[in-house]
């Protein structure tokens, strides 16, 4: 009997210190998030920032992004597709006020490393730079496609085809595009 009182104290009093430990790091990690997502957007767009508001819309998370003249420069938009090699990878997608796509930064992903994770080297990102919605066939060139393809990465490749096209739909479905005004 002695043994389960003690076992039930040291459970009772590890529970209590880790939500002690959760409740003590949950804002600073949020605020750590928060950050390192400011910092991701700066670096998708080419121009400085001075200016940010979170939109949600629905399941959609934008970003708009303003100059300091408080024009909107841009707009970032979290996007996903579970068509990765190694599963869900997630982006976050800049686009101009007319829907063209700037950069792309990728958040996380599972993908093979030195064959898929090429999806985020700047020479891959750089095919998708100034395309739209439509008008482009968002497919990597073996399936018809206007993307490179990467050696030994198709998957990855058409993968993240699909999550650029995805925030691209996102962007169209709850913006209004600034060139058809």
């Amino acid at each position: 009997m002695r043994p389960v009182i003690f076992l039930t104290l040291a459970a009772l009093i590890s529970a209590a210190l880790l939500a002690t430990v959760s409740d003590y790091t949950r804002e600073p990690i949020a605020a750590a998030k928060a950050e390192m997502k400011r910092k991701a957007i700066e670096q998708i767009f080419p121009f400085r920032v001075h200016g940010m508001k979170t939109v949600t819309k629905g399941k959609s998370v934008f970003y708009e992004v303003y100059d300091s003249e408080n024009t909107l420069r841009g707009i970032a938009v979290e996007a996903d597709t579970d068509k990765g090699y190694g599963g869900t990878i997630e982006i976050l997608l800049g686009v101009s006020p007319e829907h063209r796509v700037i950069d792309y930064k990728v958040l996380s992903h599972l993908e093979t490393p030195g064959l898929g994770d090429k999806i985020d080297k700047p020479k891959f990102r750089k095919q998708f730079h100034e395309k739209i919605l439509e008008g482009s066939v968002w497919k990597v060139k073996k399936d018809g496609g206007f993307v490179d393809e990467l050696t030994a990465a198709t998957i990855s490749s058409r993968a993240i085809t699909d999550a650029v096209q995805n925030g691209l739909e996102q962007i169209n479905e709850h913006y209004s595009n600034t060139a058809e005004q």
